[in-house]
């Protein structure tokens, strides 16, 4: 009994009981930054659910650790005095409670009015977001299919399937990594067609998992971008030197070995390039001043050695990585 009666004085303070449960733990505000909108119940509970755990509080919010007796005996329920047990459960409840409610969009708090537990709030949003509607699933599969990247970088695309085959997943419905390929492939724009062609002809002899096709898709697109890059600048600075050169008239006879050794170039009708220009190297189908003139059907690039066309190089060719394209065969 004087135990009980001291435990009783204890919890007369509610300001010590309450900084005596607050010490167990405090939740930065930043934390929960995914606000639940109705459509990212996966997300909205990914960040919760850890927090829940490492606080030791699930058992509150799944109901495995249940409303504790409000009064531990009769006499103290004679005496209003309440069981410590239930004014800490009641405190972190309440704080899960206030957890839950901040972490939700103004349309969806609506939801749980007039819930009073974490276990109820928790429940009802279960109810309304991650339930498996008959609707629901196949208006998710639907956006699946249909998905198109368009406008969309590569990475963004990506991301899009993933996120609908989570919400499938979200509901027990997980999409096969073949099926989620197909949709990725299917949705693609022209531009990565021969990547397309590629993997349709490696899945005929060897499944891959989406992991892997997700970092071969985004190498694939990283060589593009990066080709791209590099490519087109420099046929646009050789377009504009040629464009001075026919259009100023100039002496034609002059030594190109000294003026590399002078840090300019001065080739007919050309204006100086410094020493630090990549265009200071002289192009190789231009004549030097001791070679005798030459036609212009000998100034032409040879073929492209893989596609055999005139415009560019075998190491600029957009086939040079295509295993699927099928060149030439050399004459017998």
């Amino acid at each position: 009994m004087v135990s009980e009666h001291l435990q009783a004085h204890a919890l007369l303070d509610p300001m010590a009981v309450s900084s005596n449960a607050s010490a167990t733990f405090n939740l930065p505000a930043q934390v929960i930054s995914i606000k639940l909108d109705g459509t990212n119940f996966l997300a909205w509970s990914a960040q919760l659910l850890p927090l829940f755990r490492s606080y030791g509080l699930m058992g509150i919010v799944d109901g495995s650790n249940p409303w504790p007796p409000q009064y531990s005996s009769d006499a103290l329920c004679d005496q209003g005095v309440l069981n410590s047990a239930y004014v800490i459960w009641q405190y972190k409840d309440q704080t899960m409670l206030g957890w839950i409610v901040s972490s939700l969009s103004p349309s969806i708090v609506s939801t749980i009015y007039g819930l009073e537990t974490s276990q109820l709030a928790w429940q009802a949003l279960n109810s309304s977001f991650a339930a498996p509607s008959t609707s629901r699933i196949s208006l998710i599969k639907r956006k699946l299919q249909s998905v198109q990247q368009g406008s969309m970088s590569c990475q963004s695309f990506l991301d899009e399937v993933k996120s609908l085959s989570d919400e499938l997943s979200a509901v027990g419905k997980p999409v096969e990594d073949s099926d989620l390929i197909l949709s990725v492939l299917n949705g693609l724009n022209s531009s990565s067609h021969s990547f397309v062609t590629t993997y349709m002809l490696l899945a005929k002899e060897k499944s891959m998992p989406f992991y892997n096709f997700h970092a071969e898709l985004l190498n694939y697109d990283l060589m593009q971008q990066f080709h791209n890059h590099t490519i087109q600048p420099e046929t646009g600075s050789y377009a504009l030197y040629s464009h001075k050169n026919s259009s100023k008239p100039g002496p034609r006879s002059h030594n190109i070995n000294r003026s590399r050794s002078s840090g300019t170039s001065k080739f007919p009708g050309s204006v100086p390039v410094p020493s630090s220009s990549p265009f200071r190297q002289p192009l190789p189908h231009l004549p030097s001043s001791s070679s005798p003139p030459v036609s212009h059907a000998s100034r032409s690039r040879s073929p492209c050695q893989i596609c055999k066309r005139e415009n560019h190089q075998a190491l600029d060719c957009y086939n040079r990585m295509n295993y699927a394209f099928q060149g030439r065969h050399p004459p017998t």
